[in-house]
């Protein structure tokens, strides 16, 4: 974790999973790649009104920006493979989305391929954010994986993935399962 220029930003290695603003006014805002003007936060703020968003499932926790983005009567669960990261987020006091959510949100802490596969809950929509570092969770993008959230899936339901990396091109792997 670290502070300068009035954020406060969890890194691991040269990645950045999420930066908090040190200021009161800004301090519920999602900043960097989930900012209400990036991929992710054009995806919620395009359903702020669909009733997709009262169950949602997300793979990867970082400092938990995208709490920012749940409202309250909706249901967010955030599946994170690091308990060190869940207390970061949630129990250090360093970062408050977790906290300032209007949301009700839950942490289940493991490896979201087998936490996912020992739930029989559904989800509106599933965001798949846990390819942002340099090691890939490559068994997260696997048929088998694919198969697992289109099951944890309600009907109509949204599966979105978080595919930027510095490192390797995701979007061919992905775009492949879609074609299947």
């Amino acid at each position: 974790v670290t502070e300068q220029d009035g954020m406060r930003r969890l890194v691991h290695g040269n990645t950045v999973h999420g930066q908090q603003s040190l200021f009161a006014p800004q301090r519920r805002e999602a900043l960097a790649y989930y900012h209400v003007t990036g991929p992710i936060g054009r995806l919620f703020t395009v359903l702020e009104k669909d009733p997709r968003l009262q169950r949602v499932g997300l793979v990867g926790l970082g400092a938990g920006s995208l709490a920012t983005y749940a409202q309250p009567g909706q249901r967010w669960t955030f599946f994170e493979i690091d308990p060190s990261v869940v207390h970061l987020a949630r129990d250090s006091g360093l970062f408050t989305f977790l906290k300032d959510s209007r949301g009700d949100l839950d942490c289940v802490v493991g490896d979201a391929r087998l936490t996912l596969g020992q739930t029989s809950e559904k989800f509106d929509v599933l965001v798949i954010d846990a390819f942002g570092s340099d090691a890939i969770p490559w068994h997260l993008l696997t048929r088998e994986a694919m198969q697992l959230y289109r099951q944890r899936l309600q009907v109509g339901g949204i599966l979105a993935f978080h595919i930027s990396n510095r490192y390797v091109d995701l979007e061919p792997v992905l775009a492949e399962h879609a074609r299947e």
